[in-house]
């Protein structure tokens, strides 16, 4: 324990220092489990818009082979 007012403020400057750097740890921490949610919601964000895609493309395709299948029996011929 400090006898001196000048032994005093230096603890107590201390331990703001240590409070102030167990904050700036937390906010850290926290800031870097955002990031990594952030980023886990994009991915899944981007694998159901790729799969939207995909399903949109076979559709589509699947509809092209049925207008030709269509065309080709017309009996027009």
């Amino acid at each position: 324990m400090a006898d001196t007012i000048r032994g005093k403020l230096a603890e107590a400057g201390n331990a703001i220092s240590e409070a102030a750097q167990k904050v700036g740890n937390r906010v850290s921490e926290k800031a870097e489990e955002a990031k990594d949610w952030a980023k886990e919601k994009a991915h899944k964000a981007q694998n159901r818009a790729d799969e939207a895609a995909d399903k949109t493309e076979n559709a589509a395709e699947a509809a092209k082979e049925d207008a030709k299948a269509k065309s080709d029996n017309c009996g027009c011929g």
